[in-house]
């Protein structure tokens, strides 16, 4: 744990002496040089050695248990933090008309439904809980939300007046107790949220969103009691069914797409409006000229936003119109770190650029092409958005990436991902690498993405749609509950009982 503070440390003041570079005035100095020049220079040498102590961190925080690395040592991480934050473009306010709105309740709820999640701020989970609680109820079933953590998301439901109760793992039991659901629909694979669910008599059905290889044995014990006391479980791509099936040891796992609605109120932005607040907001002119590559993604281990950052600044090389403009939730302050010192390392560093947590219909309306090289993912509900845009998208291999690229309207192309498998070592092996081994592959693709146009308009491929995503979730709730009603599932004790 201190050679994870001194290397923090490290990194924190090769960034402080490289962040100036970036808007350096272009003068001459009195001896006809120019300052601006040597002064990027030296920062890019600085940067080089902050990512070299950022590489040394990396590796060992990934040696360290999961409950560490994604609790007290990501809280030790906030030291990393800039000043103020990434700068960002702001969401607008949730707002529901026509379709979007909140579906009249059904004349026959006759299933009651809880949905637990973690933390309800900013993600892909949180957009798939917000979808199912507004609307499962026009399917007849009723919800209401509980979660571990407040945010973004838990406001805009509260908002558009659904029912959001926050609980710890230990209140769990006592308010399942008082809200007596039928079925219970847990969204994280959180131990002490399923022993929680498992405790209750109610039937509980598991959606597994993503790759989760950092599990440890007793929390793959208890997931693995979940899908045992259920008929069904949620996948939401065949990779995670796969993933899931092969480590429970169950085959009772359904697939349900992510899906999306379409555009939301407000979202239509001119593209070159979209531009002009990024170059706001980033403080560089985003020109018609540009071919603009985006992302939408988390800074997280799983993310690899710096494995792109990485891939960009090879491809930028070979098309010099290419730009990069990267956006999302500052989970991880490492993370942040690589990215800018990758960017600040490199003479190309100026076609990259990062933001907070961001309005992404801004972004994605600015773009040409969408852009993920992630480690692992489940249903990357950015990609389908990204389409829905007219954007051609270049994935590496993770979730439903291939599905997604081969449906009819959506141009783009699938990357190998860096990692060969979806353990922890092999991606912890590529997390420390210089260049990691897709690096090419990615590159290619990106300098390639000029042969495709922007599609004009957009559409959701009819598999990733917001109405068959929640037709596919109230249909597994529904045969998850008639099963335990029937006897189909044998009845059992409350865990741990």
């Amino acid at each position: 744990m201190l050679a994870a503070f001194e290397g923090a440390r490290s990194i924190k003041a090769g960034w402080i002496a490289s962040v100036p570079s970036e808007r350096a005035p272009n003068f001459m100095d009195g001896h006809g040089g120019p300052p601006a020049s040597r002064a990027r220079a030296a920062n890019g040498r600085l940067a080089t050695i902050g990512y070299g102590a950022a590489l040394g961190l990396t590796a060992i925080t990934d040696l360290l248990p999961a409950e560490v690395r994604f609790g007290h040592l990501q809280r030790l991480f906030g030291a990393l933090a800039i000043r103020g934050g990434l700068p960002s473009i702001r969401r607008p306010p949730l707002r529901l008309d026509g379709d979007e709105a909140i579906p009249a309740p059904h004349p026959e709820q006759d299933l009651r439904c809880l949905l637990v999640a973690g933390s309800l701020d900013g993600g892909g989970v949180e957009a798939v809980v917000s979808t199912l609680a507004r609307h499962l109820p026009a399917h007849g079933i009723a919800t209401e939300v509980v979660c571990t953590g407040e945010g973004r998301t838990a406001s805009e439901l509260r908002a558009a007046g659904i029912p959001v109760m926050m609980a710890s793992a230990a209140d769990l039991p006592a308010l399942i107790d008082r809200r007596k659901p039928d079925v219970i629909q847990l969204h994280r694979p959180e131990r002490e949220l399923a022993r929680a669910a498992l405790s209750s008599h109610a039937v509980v059905v598991p959606v597994f969103h993503a790759m989760e290889s950092y599990l440890d044995a007793p929390t793959w014990a208890t997931l693995a009691a979940v899908a045992q006391r259920t008929s069904v479980c949620v996948a939401v791509s065949q990779g995670v069914k796969t993933f899931f099936e092969h480590r429970l040891g169950v085959h009772s796992i359904r697939v349900v797409l992510n899906g999306v609605h379409g555009l939301p109120p407000g979202a239509a932005w001119e593209r070159g409006e979209a531009r002009r607040a990024i170059s706001r907001a980033v403080g560089a002119e985003i020109t018609d000229d540009d071919l603009l590559v985006v992302a939408l993604q988390r800074f997280s281990p799983q993310k690899n936003a710096a494995g792109l950052v990485d891939a960009f600044l090879a491809a930028v090389g070979s098309e010099p119109r290419l730009r990069l403009v990267l956006a999302g939730a500052t989970d991880n302050w490492l993370e942040v770190r690589r990215a800018h010192l990758l960017r600040q390392a490199s003479p190309l560093g100026d076609r990259v650029h990062l933001l907070g947590d961001s309005d992404p219909w801004v972004v994605l309306q600015a773009g040409d092409v969408y852009a993920l090289d992630s480690f692992a993912e489940g249903g990357p509900l950015s990609a389908v958005e990204a389409v829905m845009c007219g954007l051609p998208v270049v994935l590496s291999e993770v979730g439903f990436a291939r599905h997604l690229v081969s449906s009819e309207g959506v141009d783009g192309m699938v990357v190998n991902r860096a990692n060969t498998d979806y353990s922890q070592a092999a991606m912890a092996a590529q997390r420390r690498r210089r260049h990691q081994s897709n690096r090419a592959e990615f590159a290619a693709a990106l300098a390639a993405a000029s042969q495709y146009r922007r599609r004009s308009t957009g559409s959701v491929p009819p598999d990733f749609t917001e109405a068959a995503m929640v037709r596919g979730h109230a249909s597994a709730l529904r045969s998850a509950a008639e099963a335990a009603r029937s006897g189909a599932v044998t009845p059992r004790e409350p865990f741990g009982a």
